[in-house]
């Protein structure tokens, strides 16, 4: 949404939203897609507060329109429930409507008609119905709409009308509707659900318009069936929402539209509370959207996976309407001799349904691992829809049929217990079932090996759910270009698998954890940390280095049998930096690798003892090649952390058959390092406590909440960053604090994860790292919510209304974004990795550093470039010329000097703190 601040105190208009990713089906298919924003809401208290007890009632919209009216439209937040269905003829609901604090709302009877409707629709409101056809065999089951035919329309000159046709799946809004004055309502569908059969078998239809493929529309009052209700759109009398469909005023959206579910069978009328196929939930959606469809009232770069006008958010919803139905009218898609399709239509691919909801959404998130290109569904290039921000293969983080789990749903197993070729096929993409032929996701086998299909009842003959779930267990492969492999450049990468300890694990697979007992400083000032590991939960002892057996895998000792590698001990603390004696920011750090304390052979900073066990297992590590000085602050002591592949190779598991190690073939090994490639990591959760006697840094996200999207920090699709080594999100600002930089961007934690999440909303493309010019994190799109903060953020930790982050503020480091000098004679690829912000064969500098042997803190130079801490965050997403004035002239510093910097004060939050007029917090609402 666009916040424009007040003009009279001068103020500067800015963009306050966010981005997205990946877009839906948006109606123009055919179904009806719901209104889009048409105009900001006006002025309105928060959504779901309502004065008093009794009903809140809606305005006409043949009355004027008032503020008064379209804000309590913005601000209501309707709960709808049904409390009956009856079917006769046109199947009636019972249905009510509240308020979030309880208070019923009257008044939602508004019709619109415009000059080509035979009939008056309510414009608010619509219904949906569909029943529940069984599998027969082994084949699922299935919804099939009754809503496929139109409502007849005539011609607004001549008055002639055009009668009713089937069409796919839509919805009704053009009965009739009773409002009891009460919050409670009556509506009669128009279309007779019990005659839809006999409608469809009635009209005359050439191809591509077949009968068969509205499946059978026989009603069956004995199956279960299930009715929708949306409420959304716009406020009475605004947009076209008034009795003539005429636009006058701007539409002013309900910006907490209401999906109602409810399942019964006709037979009875009873109400069903396992409707028999519920596959995925909608919280497990929401994981990552935060509220699947996104909000009306947001822009596109707040929520750029808004689908349907951001008015239907409930996965339940979505299956009435997206079923295999939605093959009905379409052509089969065009196959070019390359195997790609045509990208004018894929409706319809193998005489399947792409726009069923399995086809579609799993299209959508396998993306660009699909084999195929040249899709377009309603205008979604699935080959380049999202970027799904973990490994593919896990399919439980979308189904859960854990029995107990918050988010798991009754046939949440389906994906490995009822194989069918239209979910399956849907990422699986190379294989024609009808046919046979194609070619399977990695290439291994030419086509289908079970030949063509026709239906899905033999699929599980094959494919047993013992079978898909090992096949579905996300692993990422070895990195080719891994420094261990001839020819591998890359020593910062992963040699070995990597699985997430957090979802399927190969058999045989040992899941590893940390725990820290203490971490403390000496009497002579060194750190010390008291750790144990644990394999499956259990603490266990190191090999004694003396008499231990070398690893067959290696021919290296190493700290324990089937395994090789080891992590690291990991110390970070803050030193005095730009005058500021205590910063509330980590600027030194000091690690020892485990393996080389192990085996006596750490030196330099890295110098210590291990002794131990312990009678609970637990040993004692002290760095004796450092002292930590009496200035330090926020002392705090880590366990995890290694991925150089060359120097400090993970902790990677060695006895497991189909993750094989080998010797490693790449130059410039090091001597005693395992020095092999191979093996399986099962990541274990980095581990951090801060010292006794010290006061850790102040907490801002929380991984549990990166962990939403990612399900494992560090493990991304088919890539990863840091092996997975490194995968708290709590600690990323261990190595990534302010004076780290690359290619003229900041390399602060704070700014380069917003800048790339925020690749929508930035008008400028974040370059750093990049590998091309057309591959990049401005390509990275975010699924959620943009500006809703706290999906990664603790309460108060962004808006600087917690304790902890208003005390930091005065605290708070300049970032680093240029040290050094970038030459106009480096390669073009280098050219364009960098920054645009900085100047080509100009020397800025040394940066800061600080040597944890000596102590020697060694200022940066006046001339390297910095961001004042505040704007760091704020310019990561909005880097428009307009917003980056508006922080310079209130005190910020963008690429600015260091000694210029310094001398300005950000003056951010005289109007940007919690209470004052441009609060953070209610600048990001959505």
């Amino acid at each position: 949404m666009k916040i424009t601040a007040l003009a009279r105190l001068g103020l500067i208009t800015l963009m306050v939203g966010t981005l997205a990713a990946c877009s839906g089906d948006n109606g123009s298919d055919g179904s009806p897609g719901a209104t889009g924003a048409q105009g900001p809401a006006g002025p309105a208290g928060p959504p779901g507060k309502d004065a008093g007890t009794g009903p809140v009632t809606l305005a006409s919209n043949s009355a004027p329109v008032t503020e008064a009216a379209t804000a309590a439209w913005a601000a209501l937040a309707p709960q709808v429930t049904v409390q009956s269905v009856t079917i006769a003829s046109p199947p009636v609901v019972n249905f009510t409507v509240i308020t979030a604090a309880g208070n019923p709302v009257v008044g939602l009877g508004n019709t619109s008609q415009s000059a080509t409707a035979t009939v008056p629709g309510y414009a608010n409101l619509s219904f949906a119905l569909a029943k529940l056809v069984p599998g027969t065999g082994t084949a699922p089951s299935r919804w099939v709409s009754y809503i496929v035919t139109t409502v007849p329309t005539k011609n607004a000159t001549t008055g002639a009308i055009t009668a009713s046709v089937p069409t796919r799946p839509t919805t009704d809004n053009t009965g009739t509707l009773v409002d009891h004055g009460d919050g409670t309502y009556t509506y009669t569908f128009y279309r007779d659900i019990t005659k839809a059969k006999d409608d469809v078998a009635a009209a005359t239809l050439t191809a591509p318009n077949v009968a068969a493929d509205l499946d059978d529309l026989t009603f069956d009052p004995t199956l279960v069936h299930r009715v929708s209700i949306q409420l959304s759109g716009n406020a009475p009398g605004t947009g076209t929402n008034t009795p003539n469909a005429v636009q006058v005023t701007p539409g002013v959206l309900l910006a907490n539209p209401a999906n109602a579910i409810y399942d019964f069978t006709p037979a009875t009328g009873a109400a069903v509370t396992a409707s028999g196929r519920d596959i995925a939930s909608t919280q497990k959606c929401n994981d990552c959207h935060q509220n699947l469809g996104g909000f009306p009232t947001a822009s596109a770069e707040a929520s750029d996976a808004t689908f349907h006008g951001g008015n239907r958010n409930k996965v339940e919803y979505c299956v009435v309407c997206h079923t295999e139905q939605r093959k009905y009218g379409r052509t089969e898609a065009v196959v070019l001799a390359d195997g790609n399709y045509d990208g004018l239509s894929t409706y319809r691919i193998n005489g399947l349904a792409v726009g069923k909801l399995a086809p579609h959404i799993h299209k959508i998130h396998m993306s660009e691992f699909l084999l195929k290109a040249g899709y377009n569904y309603g205008g979604v290039r699935y080959e380049e829809a999202c970027k799904f921000p973990q490994d593919i293969r896990n399919c439980t983080k979308c189904h859960d049929g854990t029995a107990g789990a918050a988010s798991a749903t009754a046939q949440g197993d389906n994906w490995k217990n009822v194989p069918n070729r239209s979910a399956c096929g849907a990422c699986h993409d190379g294989i024609n079932f009808a046919t046979g032929g194609g070619e399977t996701l990695n290439g291994a086998f030419p086509g289908h090996v079970g030949g063509a299909k026709a239906d899905d009842s033999q699929c599980a003959l094959c494919h047993d759910a013992t079978t898909i779930a090992v096949n579905h267990i996300p692993v990422t492969p070895p990195n080719p270009t891994n420094s261990l492999l001839l020819g591998g450049t890359n020593s910062n990468t992963n040699a070995a698998w990597i699985a997430s300890n957090t979802s399927n694990v190969p058999a045989g697979a040992i899941k590893v954890t940390y725990e820290i007992n203490s971490v403390s400083k000496n009497a002579s000032n060194q750190p010390v940390m008291v750790f144990r590991m644990l394999q499956n939960g259990v603490a266990t002892p190191f090999n004694t280095f003396a008499t231990a057996t070398p690893n067959p895998a290696t021919g290296q000792k190493e700290i324990w049998d089937n395994f090789m590698g080891a992590p690291s001990v990991y110390f970070v603390f803050a030193v005095p930096q730009d005058g500021i004696a205590a910063p509330a920011d980590f600027n030194a750090s000091v690690s020892s690798y485990l393996r080389s304390l192990w085996n006596g052979t750490a030196t330099g900073t890295g110098a210590g003892t291990l002794t131990g066990p312990d009678a609970n297992g637990f040993y004692t590590a002290t760095l004796t090649g450092i002292t930590i000085p009496a200035s330090a602050v926020m002392l705090t002591g880590g366990m995890g952390y290694s991925y150089n592949v060359k120097s400090t190779l993970p902790l990677t598991q060695t006895n497991l058959s189909n993750y094989p190690v080998t010797a490693a073939t790449g130059s410039g090994l090091t001597a005693g390092m395992p020095n092999a490639t191979g093996g399986l990591i099962v990541v274990a959760p980095d581990q951090q406590k801060v010292a006794s006697g010290y006061t850790g840094r102040r907490a801002i996200v929380e991984d549990a909440r990166c962990n939403k999207c990612h399900q494992e920090l560090g493990v991304f699709t088919e890539d990863n960053f840091h092996a997975g080594q490194r995968n708290d999100g709590t600690t990323c600002s261990w190595c990534h604090n302010p004076n780290r930089t690359s290619s003229g961007w900041s390399a602060d934690s704070t700014s380069f994860v917003h800048a790339i999440h925020a690749a929508a909303k930035r008008g400028m493309d974040f370059t750093w790292h990049a590998s091309s010019t057309t591959d990049g994190f401005w390509k990275i799109g975010y699924p959620g919510i943009l500006n809703k903060c706290e999906t990664c953020h603790l309460p108060g930790t962004y808006d600087f209304s917690a304790a902890a982050s208003a005390g930091a503020l005065p605290n708070r480091l300049y970032r680093t974004v240029a040290t050094g000098i970038f030459s106009s004679t480096a390669s073009a690829l280098s050219l364009f990795a960098f920054s645009p912000y900085i100047t080509l064969d100009t020397d800025y500098g040394s940066g800061f550093s600080y040597n944890a042997g000596t102590q020697v803190i060694t200022a940066a130079a006046g001339t390297t470039l910095v961001n004042s801490p505040i704007a760091t965050a704020c310019f990561a997403c909005h880097d428009s010329t307009v917003a980056q004035a508006h922080m310079r002239a209130n005190g910020g510093s963008l690429y600015a000097g260091r000694t210029a910097a310094l001398a300005t004060t950000e003056q951010c939050t005289i109007c940007h703190l919690s209470g004052q007029i441009a609060d953070i917090k209610a600048m990001h609402a959505k």
